[in-house]
């Protein structure tokens, strides 16, 4: 009986040994699938990291490039309006100058018209007088 007693006490303790054994498995894979979720996400964490200097990188680089591209937009703008005043200045010069020739193209023919009729009226006056 005593040693009925011991075998069942053995027995459990057999049993219990498995129990703490298989719960130590169980504390192992636990820790264990932590420890490889903190490597995961560490490591996603990393690479998100490197995305966000990389996309700011980008966004420099597009602000510079921007800056660039606003500043000899500017030039040539300032280029085209300071020729276009040019060509402005130089059309309206051309204008007055023609409008000047024009004036005296017009105070010519008024002298040559005057000048021709009273060569007219002398004309006349003369056949008048040789018919007479």
């Amino acid at each position: 009986m005593i040693e009925e007693k011991i075998n069942n006490s053995l027995k459990e303790l057999e049993q219990g040994l498995r129990e703490i054994e298989s719960a130590r498995k169980q504390v192992e894979k636990t820790v264990s699938s932590y420890d490889g979720l903190t490597k995961t996400t560490g490591d996603y964490v990393t690479k998100l990291g490197s995305i966000a200097t990389k996309v700011q990188e980008l966004v420099d680089s597009i602000g510079k490039d921007y800056d660039q591209k606003v500043k000899a937009f500017e030039k040539d703008r300032e280029s085209i309006i300071n020729a276009s005043n040019a060509a402005t200045e130089k059309l309206s010069n051309a204008t007055d100058e023609f409008k000047d020739s024009l004036s005296e193209l017009k105070n010519k023919l008024k002298y040559s018209l005057i000048i021709n009729a009273v060569s007219l009226v002398a004309i006349v006056a003369i056949v008048i007088l040789l018919l007479k």
